[in-house]
């Protein structure tokens, strides 16, 4: 890896980052899951593609430490925040397809489910409401229409009835835990600038 008068300049901060060089490895024989030098290279170069480092930290008897630092976008996660029964909910906007206002008149009913033709297609409609056993139904504005924010989650397309939208944010979620983390209506939880707590939904479940 180094030749012999490098070998005799290294320090030991130095020797600990041979770790990161392209074919290192201290394998005795190659197997399918290591031996073949293509370790902490290849970390340390998806880490620094998005402007984030790698350091190693080891002392013989104590231990090793890892420390990976990523830009805080890689952190923040795009939601719409939206309106349902006076309260609000955060949906990834990796979901989102388009936020539309239809007519009251314009919902039909077939086979006992709500749906609505948007863009020539016909879209099953559900009550964000219901879906979270919230026992209010979705308010119409002053033209009679229903808010409607179409979502999608992998084929799956649903159209959700809400009171309303409101602004796009980026947000840093965090998981649920303890009890919240059997809600599986919801993916995480972020902090708003006045102190409140936005929820947000898990759309794969939902759908």
């Amino acid at each position: 890896m180094i030749d012999e008068a490098a070998l005799e300049r290294i320090g030991d901060q130095e020797a600990i980052n041979l770790i990161f060089a392209a074919g290192l490895s201290t394998a005795e024989v190659v197997s399918d899951l290591s031996g073949r030098g293509v370790g902490m290279d290849v970390v340390r170069t998806a880490v620094e593609k998005i402007n984030g480092t790698v350091l190693l930290d080891s002392q013989l008897g104590k231990g090793t430490t890892i420390r990976i630092s990523l830009p805080l976008s890689m952190a923040v996660t795009q939601v719409m925040v939206i309106e349902s029964d006076q309260q609000l909910f955060g949906v990834p906007m990796d979901h989102v397809v388009e936020t539309v206002r239809v007519p009251v008149t314009a919902i039909r009913t077939v086979k006992q489910s709500q749906t609505a033709i948007l863009r020539g297609r016909i879209v099953p409609l559900k009550s964000l409401n219901a879906l979270l056993g919230i026992a209010a139904i979705p308010k119409t504005n002053s033209d009679d229409e229903l808010a409607v924010l179409l979502v999608q989650a992998g084929s799956a397309e649903l159209g959700l009835l809400v009171d309303g939208f409101r602004e796009t944010m980026g947000v840093i979620q965090k998981p649920l835990n303890g009890f919240l983390s059997s809600l599986s209506a919801f993916s995480g939880s972020a902090l708003m600038g006045d102190g409140s707590v936005l929820m947000i939904l898990n759309i794969r479940e939902i759908v």
